[in-house]
């Protein structure tokens, strides 16, 4: 099968989805991935997404271990 429908999405997007990285500053990025920051949502690129999944997942892990009793010793 063809991939002749692949990015059709961002054709329509100002710049074909490209920018600058609001929080890397990086240029001429692809910007598909919508994040909260600062209270206000904005899109980011593929690292800063995966970036911000990765902090939430350790902060919520952490958490999580701490609300957790400790097993006791016998």
């Amino acid at each position: 099968m063809s991939k002749a429908h692949r990015g059709a999405g961002i054709v329509k997007e100002v710049n074909h989805g490209r920018g600058t990285c609001p929080i890397c500053k990086r240029t001429e990025v692809k910007l598909l991935y919508e994040q909260t920051v600062d209270g206000n949502k904005t899109k980011v690129c593929k690292v800063c997404d995966a970036h911000i999944k990765n902090v939430a997942a350790k902060k919520s892990k952490a958490e999580k271990a701490a609300a957790a009793p400790a097993p006791a010793a016998q």
